[in-house]
C-alpha cells in the first residue's frame, strides 16, 4: 500500500534532522548527488536548507537526507546505506551509497519491464473499397438516403484510433485502412500477427462492423468473441526451445484458453462502455461467440463489434448521424482502456 508522500516526507526529514547532519564521509571517494543524478539520468531535487534530496527516474523514487542511514525508495521501502553527509556543493554520497542507490534504480527498472502491458492496439473497420458490407436506407427530408456499413465502420474507427493515440502516445495504435479501400480478410490478421512485440508485450485486435438481418424489426449492438471450442494453432510443433511436440500443443491449450479469457474480458468492456453511451437509443444484445474469420484467424485477444442493424429503419437513422457514430467510438475506447488497465494490473501482479 502506497502512503502520502508528504507525511513519509516530513517523518523522514524529522529523522534527519534528529541525527548529526554533515557526518564525515570516509576517504573512497564521496559522490555528490549531482553527480549520482547525472549517472543515473535522474532529476534531482534538493532542499539546501534541510538538505532533503529527492531522486526521481522513470516513475521512481529515492528520497535521502543528510545523516539518515537509510533511503526511502517509492515512498514505501527502505534501503539502507552510509548516512549522507551536507556538503557545500549539496548532498554527499560514499562510494556505497551510491552504488546501491544505483543498484536500486536498475532493479525497479527491471521490474517495470517486466510487467505485462498492452502494448499495441489495431483498430479494423470492415468492408471498405469495392465492398460496401451491408446497406441501409434511411428517410431524410422526405427522400431516402442510402448506408454502407464501409463509411460507418471507417467513420467509428477513426475516431476511436484518434483518441487511443492520443491516451496512449508510446504504443502501437495501428489502423488497417484510413479511408475507402478494401484490404483482404488476410490482409487483415496479416497485419495483426506481423507486429513485433517484445517480452511480455501483448497485442489487442478489435474490428468493427454494422450488422443486418432479414428480420426488420431486430435492432441492437452485440460483441462476439471466438468460440472457446475452436481449436487455433498458437503454437507450432518445436516452436518453444527444448519443447517436444506434446509439449507444444499443451502449451497451445494453455495459450488459447488464455485469449479466450482475455477476448471475454474485453468483449465484457467494450458491451458496458457501448451501454454507457448509447444504450438509451440502443439495446444491448450482449456478448457473443462465434467463429468470425478475423478472430479466429487474429493470433491474440480479438473482438468483433456489431455496432447496430443497417436493416432497421430507425437503428439505421442513428448509425447515419455523425455525433451517435462518435458516441459509438466513446464506447469502444471506454471499454478498451478499461481493459488495459485491468489486463496490466492483473498480469502485473502476476509478474512479481
Amino acid at each position: 500500500m502506497r502512503h502520502s508522500p508528504s507525511r513519509l516526507a516530513s517523518a523522514l526529514l524529522a529523522a534527519a534532522l534528529a541525527l548529526a547532519a554533515g557526518a564525515p564521509l570516509g576517504a573512497d571517494g564521496a559522490v555528490s548527488a549531482v553527480d549520482l543524478a547525472a549517472r543515473l539520468g535522474a532529476k534531482l531535487s534538493y532542499d539546501p536548507l534541510t538538505g532533503y534530496c529527492l531522486l526521481e527516474r522513470g516513475g521512481d523514487r529515492a528520497a535521502l537526507a543528510p545523516g539518515l542511514p537509510w533511503a526511502l525508495l517509492d515512498w514505501d521501502r527502505k534501503l539502507p546505506l552510509d548516512p549522507p553527509a551536507q556538503a557545500a556543493a549539496g548532498l554527499a554520497l560514499s562510494s556505497q551509497a551510491a552504488s546501491a542507490l544505483e543498484k536500486a534504480f536498475a532493479e525497479a527498472e527491471a521490474r517495470s519491464r517486466s510487467r505485462f502491458s498492452v502494448a499495441a492496439i489495431l483498430i479494423d473497420p470492415g468492408h471498405g473499397g469495392k465492398d460496401p458490407g451491408a446497406i441501409g436506407e434511411n428517410a431524410a427530408g422526405g427522400k431516402k438516403v442510402r448506408i454502407l456499413e464501409k463509411d460507418v465502420t471507417l467513420s467509428i474507427a477513426k475516431t476511436l484510433y484518434a483518441a487511443l493515440k492520443a491516451r496512449y502516445p508510446e504504443r502501437k495504435i495501428l489502423i488497417t485502412r484510413e479511408d475507402d479501400r478494401y484490404p483482404t480478410l488476410e490482409d487483415r490478421v496479416a497485419t495483426a500477427n506481423s507486429v513485433e512485440l517484445a517480452p511480455n508485450e501483448a497485442i489487442i485486435y478489435v474490428s468493427i462492423h454494422a450488422n443486418s438481418s432479414f428480420n426488420k424489426n431486430a435492432r441492437g449492438y452485440e460483441v462476439w468473441y471466438l468460440n472457446p471450442d475452436y481449436r487455433r494453432t498458437l503454437v507450432e510443433p518445436g516452436a518453444a526451445e527444448g519443447a517436444g511436440p506434446d509439449v507444444s500443443s499443451i502449451l497451445n491449450v494453455m495459450l488459447e484458453e488464455e485469449f479466450t479469457t482475455e477476448s471475454v474480458m474485453l468483449a465484457r468492456g467494450i458491451s458496458s462502455g457501448l451501454q454507457a453511451m448509447v444504450g438509451a437509443d440502443s439495446p444491448n444484445r450482449g456478448i457473443r461467440a462465434d467463429e468470425w474469420f478475423v478472430v479466429r484467424n487474429a493470433r491474440m485477444p480479438s473482438v468483433l463489434v456489431e455496432a447496430g442493424f443497417l436493416s432497421n429503419a430507425e437503428e439505421a437513422g442513428l448509425l447515419a448521424r455523425d455525433d451517435y457514430l462518435r458516441r459509438l467510438a466513446d464506447g469502444i475506447y471506454n471499454g478498451i482502456v478499461d481493459f488495459v488497465g485491468y489486463f496490466e494490473s492483473m498480469r502485473g501482479d502476476i509478474s512479481q
